[in-house]
C-alpha cells in the first residue's frame, strides 16, 4: 500500500510541477479546471445527490468558475492595458468575497454540522456544497497562479507537509485518537507531527528569505490547521454516507478529494488573510 501510495504521489506531483512551471499559463489553469470537475463529481457521490438536485448543485458549483475563466481569457486576449488592470481589480475583489463566504461556511455551518449532524444531509445545503467546499479553492489558487505563482508553492509545500508529517508520526507514534467518532485513523501525535514538520519549514524559510520568523510560524500554524480540520470534516461527510474513499482515481489514495480535502479551507481562507494584512499594512503607510 505504501509503495503504491508514493507511486501514485510521484505521478500526480510530476503532473502538477509540469504544469506548474511552463511559461504558458494556459496548462496549469486547464489542470485546476479538470480538477475542479473531478472533485464536483466525487462530491456529488458522497452526498447522494440525484435528479434534479444534482444539475442544481452543478450549475452552483461551475458557474462561478467558468465565469472567472470567461473573463480571464477575454482579459489576457481581448483588452488593452488599461482595461486588464480594471479586470484584475474586479477578479480580485470576486475572489474575495467567494474567499469570505469560504470563511463562513469553515467557520461557523461546518462546526455546527459536526456538532449536531443536520445541515450536510438537507437537500437545500447540499446542492451548495460544490460551490462552498471546492468553487474558492478552484478560484483562489487560480487567481494567485496568475498573480504571482510563487506564492502558492508556499501553502502548498505546508499542506504535502502537515499530511506527509502527520501520516509518518501517527503511524509509528500514534496512540490518541484526534476525532475518534469521525476518522479513527487520525491521531493527536499525528497532528503533532504535521504542526512540527511546518514548524521548521517555516523557520527554513525565514532564515533563506530572511522573513518574520513570527508571522511564518503564525501561518504555518493556521494552515496545519486548517488542512486538519478540512481532512476530518471530509471523513465526517464520507462517514455520513458510509463510504471509505471519495473515489479511485487514485491507486492507493483513493479519489482526488482524499488528496485535496486539506486545500478547500486553507487555501481561500489563507488568501483571506494575506488580503487582509496586506491591506492593514497598506493602511498604515498612508
Amino acid at each position: 500500500m505504501l509503495k503504491k501510495r508514493i507511486l501514485s504521489a510521484i505521478v500526480l506531483l510530476s503532473i502538477f510541477l509540469a504544469s506548474f512551471f511552463l511559461q504558458n499559463p494556459t496548462y496549469f489553469l486547464l489542470l485546476v479546471f479538470i480538477v475542479s470537475g473531478i472533485l464536483f463529481y466525487e462530491l456529488g457521490k458522497i452526498l447522494k445527490l440525484k435528479g434534479l438536485s444534482l444539475i442544481i448543485y452543478w450549475i452552483f458549483s461551475a458557474a462561478p468558475i467558468i465565469f472567472f475563466y470567461f473573463i480571464v481569457i477575454v482579459n489576457i486576449n481581448f483588452l488593452d492595458e488599461s482595461n486588464q488592470y480594471l479586470i484584475k481589480v474586479f477578479l480580485t475583489n470576486f475572489s474575495i468575497i467567494i474567499s469570505f463566504i469560504s470563511a463562513i461556511f469553515w467557520l461557523i455551518i461546518v462546526p455546527l454540522d459536526i456538532l449536531y449532524g443536520k445541515i450536510s444531509s438537507n437537500i437545500k445545503f447540499q446542492i451548495f456544497y460544490g460551490y462552498f467546499l471546492v468553487t474558492p479553492m478552484a478560484i483562489v489558487t487560480s487567481l494567485v497562479f496568475l498573480q504571482n505563482k510563487n506564492l502558492l508553492l508556499i501553502p502548498f509545500m505546508m499542506i504535502w507537509l502537515a499530511d506527509i508529517g502527520a501520516y509518518f508520526v501517527g503511524k509509528n507514534f500514534g496512540k490518541n485518537k484526534l476525532a475518534k467518532n469521525i476518522s479513527p485513523g487520525k491521531t493527536i501525535e499525528g497532528a503533532v507531527g504535521g504542526f512540527l514538520a511546518n514548524i521548521l519549514f517555516a523557520f527554513v524559510l525565514s532564515q533563506l528569505y530572511v522573513e518574520d520568523f513570527g508571522f511564518l510560524f503564525f501561518f504555518a500554524v493556521l494552515v496545519t490547521a486548517l488542512s486538519i480540520f478540512g481532512d476530518i470534516y471530509q471523513s465526517f461527510l464520507k462517514r455520513r454516507a458510509k463510504i471509505k474513499d471519495s473515489g479511485v482515481i487514485i491507486p492507493g489514495h483513493g479519489g482526488l478529494l482524499d488528496r485535496l480535502d486539506s486545500f478547500c479551507p486553507t487555501l481561500p481562507l489563507s488568501y483571506l488573510l494575506f488580503m487582509a494584512l496586506n491591506t492593514y499594512l497598506t493602511l498604515q503607510l498612508i
